[in-house]
């Protein structure tokens, strides 16, 4: 194993476990080493973050321990950011438009979504939780967003994420419209009539570079 992908480990322990200081540490001294923000954030950062939702869901991990998580993997993100040069020719400085459905507040792996596509600049319009469908629809036309980008962690609202998306399928030009979530799948995603799933935060970037085209 290579020394930063030791490191890496070692971000994504720290996050899973809730350290926030040695979060921070490890962040800097992978930068001071010439460890890229990006990969910082999707091979560290992210991932413990994932496995820390992984043992919520598992209920290994209580809301206390997923909330000291988020509070590490936002205290490396703000360690990382300084060094994060703004890839403009990766998201084209393209609009998304994204938030957690209505009915649902959990918003953690929405607002990692959002650092990861800023981080290859993308603009992002965060509307935030529990969002009805007319909102969406709103900030759709308000921003001239080509990508809409919905989130929920629960199986009860899954009913308002497919209102939304029926609604932003009928405005022209349609937007390009991607899911995620613990309670979806790919096929879950196109059946509500979907571009796409994301199965976590660090494809998000992937997966709409790849539907813009």
């Amino acid at each position: 194993m290579s020394a930063e992908s030791r490191i890496m480990d070692d971000i994504a322990a720290a996050v899973t476990r809730g350290m926030d200081e040695e979060a921070v540490s490890l962040c800097a001294k992978a930068i001071g080493e010439g460890t890229g923000a990006r990969e910082i954030i999707r091979e560290g950062l992210s991932r413990g973050m994932h496995e820390a939702g992984e043992l919520y869901e598992r209920h290994e991990y209580f809301l206390p321990e997923l909330l000291l998580a988020s509070e590490a993997m936002h205290a490396g993100i703000e360690a990382v950011v300084p060094s994060l040069q703004p890839a403009q020719d990766t998201g084209g400085g393209e609009t998304v438009v994204l938030g957690v459905v209505e009915g649902d507040v959990h918003e953690i792996g929405k607002n990692l979504v959002a650092v990861m596509l800023e981080a290859e600049g993308y603009r992002i319009v965060d509307l935030g939780y529990d969002v009805a469908p007319e909102r969406f629809i709103d900030g759709l036309r308000a921003n001239g967003a080509r990508v809409l980008a919905l989130s929920t962690m629960m199986t009860t609202t899954i009913p308002n994420m497919r209102r939304t998306v029926e609604l932003a399928r009928e405005l022209e030009p349609r937007p390009l419209i991607v899911v995620g979530g613990a309670p979806l799948s790919g096929s879950v995603a196109t059946d509500m009539g979907a571009d796409g799933y994301g199965e976590n935060s660090a494809r998000a970037p992937g997966l709409i570079r790849s539907l813009l085209g």
